[in-house]
């Protein structure tokens, strides 16, 4: 059975960064991440904390519906895809996440800050779609 005290507290986690992102993504540009690394920082963990949420709830989800364990994150969100719990080409976009959090957290020195700039400008709203289908699972409960 789903935990829905787990995925609360992940919804909460992905929502609190979220909002981080959002209250300041008028200030966030390459420009600016390049001149000040403590936002940098923050956008930078904020992502990671909003992407890690989602691969924590698919895991989650897939472990309480006895689904074949995935190799990947990637491969999480395409079982949900297949299982009718996300659709497909958001769950490619989530997959591309997931590669962006293992730049976050094992290659960091790679990390283009244009890129992080345009995904707070442009690609939130596919953290927020998950954080909706999952949360319609506890609705469910």
């Amino acid at each position: 059975m789903v935990d829905a005290d787990v995925l609360s507290r992940r919804l909460l986690a992905l929502n609190d960064a979220l909002r981080q992102l959002t209250s300041r993504e008028s200030m966030i540009s390459a420009e600016a991440l390049a001149n000040d690394a403590a936002l940098q920082a923050a956008v930078e963990r904020w992502l990671q904390i909003a992407i890690e949420a989602c691969i924590d709830s698919a895991y989650h989800v897939i472990a309480d519906r006895g689904l074949l364990p995935p190799d990947s994150a990637r491969q999480a969100f395409e079982s949900l895809a297949s299982e009718g719990l996300l659709p497909k080409d958001l769950a490619a976009r989530l997959g591309r996440a997931a590669g962006l959090r293992n730049i976050l957290v094992h290659d960091y020195t790679r990390v283009d800050r244009a890129l992080l700039a345009s995904i707070v400008h442009t690609d939130l709203g596919d953290l927020r779609a998950f954080g909706a289908a999952v949360g319609a699972l506890l609705v469910i409960l």
